[in-house]
């Protein structure tokens, strides 16, 4: 029976949030069926918490609330942090990811509270940052600062008298009746409390949990991120459904690069994306099941690979599409593995255990010189930017392939190819410049980022495919250009070499322009002007 009744007990919570906002918050998540006991002060616990809520106003720097969130995590040791921002903020999101909570939540809604609450209890980690909401349609009720005090001065004789009820029943605990009207009046504070809160708040919106969803206002997150479990599966779980709603839609593309498949139809380009994301799915659940060893995993990665790509073709073209081929009807997917090489390495790819150490074997993830868990949010963001990398230059691989085929197959064109390219002219003009881009990239930009230590990736963004350069040491790639890249490489360290001198030469001359102008030049010109008035002085006078 003891047993049960610990099993039973509701957990605890240790709210830290201004009173009336503490008030508030109690009284709405205490309502509901989460068997929790909130506390607004560390002397109402009778356990250790098993989780805190702070809730902030105002984030003033960055720092100053990391010391804060380490000294709670001191205190309060193993129990999980649940982070409540205001909408407006003075700071970025990525230094409200270095606050290392294991929930974050801007302007939330009282649901998305109680469902952050479950997960954490559960061992997960959610994150909702910048929510692109517009209040502007939203009318807000006027403050009146009278009302406010009011209610604060309610509250604190609701809070007194609480109190004084508490020592009474301990200090009358042998008296039955006694106990019994201590508890009736209890239950009439709190009672009354509750109306006080239901009828007067919310006071002012920066005092109280965001309730927009009442309004129909559906709400958006540039940082979303909800993982029910640490572990590699659960991780792996969201970053698939993150790239997965954004290749759901039309692709567009915002970077400076051309792509060869945008000369693919628009829905051709998501059904090339999503065959490869499925396919990198079972690749990776088979590798989570199977590998123990980091080196059985890579080779089995580079074994597959190929295969992921033939097999994502197949599923992409459809098993049982046909098209004729010189008078002939023939299988499209195996017709295309029988012309195209899916073979080719793109040396922009990182190596794959960059990617995969950490969704494989639970490794942690060096960031910014920091080792971090792969369920930490910025490790999460850059393993879903090296997937989402992988994803488009896979697909650009397929994709180069499949136009040279179109070249040479003309019923394939109406297939796979938008309207415009399916003039020849227009189809030869695009692998042209698909060309031109590559031996540039191969042999000027590629150098060029070997040498300043960059690295490009893409990404997707709300369905556009965006470039983004990340500092990376790459001394080894380096070392393995051939001739003509290391003359690039050789040329731009003789330019930096020979700037500083420039710089100073150019420097020497204008200082010495500037005092031929002045002191020369500017004199002779005085000289000249001086002898012109007195000339025509002399002739005015005569």
């Amino acid at each position: 029976m003891a047993n049960q009744l610990i099993e039973g007990a509701p957990k605890q919570v240790l709210l830290l949030a201004p009173d009336l906002l503490g008030e508030s918050l109690s009284l709405q998540l205490g309502s509901d069926d989460l068997n929790l006991k909130f506390c607004l002060k560390k002397e109402d616990l009778n356990k250790h918490p098993s989780l805190i809520i702070w809730s902030i106003e105002n984030v003033q720097n960055a720092n100053t609330t990391i010391l804060e969130l380490k000294r709670l995590r001191k205190r309060w040791n193993q129990a999980p942090i649940l982070l409540l921002l205001p909408t407006k903020l003075t700071i970025r999101s990525s230094q409200i990811l270095n606050f290392e909570c294991d929930g974050i939540l801007q302007d939330p809604d009282i649901e998305l509270v109680k469902e952050t609450i479950s997960t954490l209890l559960g061992g997960g980690r959610v994150i909702r940052l910048n929510e692109s909401i517009d209040g502007s349609q939203i009318k807000k009720a006027p403050v009146f600062d009278l009302r406010k005090k009011l209610l604060i001065n309610s509250l604190e004789n609701t809070n007194m008298e609480l109190s004084k009820l508490d020592l009474l029943e301990h200090s009358s605990h042998k008296n039955f009746l006694l106990l019994l009207a201590i508890r009736a009046r209890r239950r009439e504070v709190k009672s009354a409390r509750s109306l006080l809160l239901w009828f007067w708040s919310p006071i002012n919106s920066s005092l109280t949990i965001n309730n927009s969803h009442k309004y129909n206002i559906k709400k958006s997150y540039s940082t979303s991120i909800t993982i029910p479990e640490k572990n590699t599966k659960a991780i792996w779980n969201e970053i698939h459904q993150h790239i997965k709603e954004s290749i759901e839609h039309k692709i567009t593309n915002k970077s400076k690069n051309i792509f060869a498949i945008q000369g693919l139809r628009q829905e051709k380009q998501v059904l090339l994306f999503s065959t490869l994301l499925q396919q990198l799915d079972y690749l990776l659940i088979k590798l989570q099941d199977v590998s123990t060893k980091e080196q059985a995993y890579i080779d089995s990665w580079f074994s597959l690979e190929p295969e992921l790509r033939k097999q994502s073709l197949r599923d992409f073209t459809g098993n049982y599409s046909r098209l004729f081929l010189n008078g002939e009807s023939v299988s499209i997917s195996e017709e295309l593995l029988k012309i195209i090489d899916l073979n080719e390495v793109d040396e922009e790819l990182p190596f794959p255990s960059l990617m995969l150490d950490s969704l494989i074997l639970n490794k942690p993830l060096l960031l910014e010189g920091n080792l971090l868990p792969p369920d930490d949010p910025r490790a999460l963001i850059k393993l879903e930017m090296l997937i989402m990398n992988w994803l488009i230059r896979t697909a650009e691989i397929i994709s180069s392939e499949l136009i040279s085929a179109c070249s040479e197959w003309p019923e394939l064109r109406e297939y796979l190819l938008k309207p415009s390219l399916i003039s020849t002219r227009e189809l030869e003009k695009l692998r042209n410049q698909l060309n031109y881009q590559r031996r540039w990239q191969y042999l000027i930009d590629h150098p060029i980022q070997l040498y300043e230590s960059k690295r490009q990736l893409f990404k997707f963004n709300e369905g556009n495919i965006e470039s983004v350069l990340i500092n990376e040491p790459r001394d080894n790639d380096l070392r393995r250009l051939g001739w003509w890249q290391k003359q690039v490489t050789l040329l731009i360290e003789t330019r930096d070499a020979l700037a500083p001198q420039l710089q100073s030469l150019l420097k020497y001359i204008g200082d010495l322009m500037v005092v031929l102008l002045t002191n020369v030049l500017g004199r002779a010109i005085g000289l000249v002007g001086r002898g012109i008035a007195q000339g025509m002085g002399r002739t005015i006078s005569r």
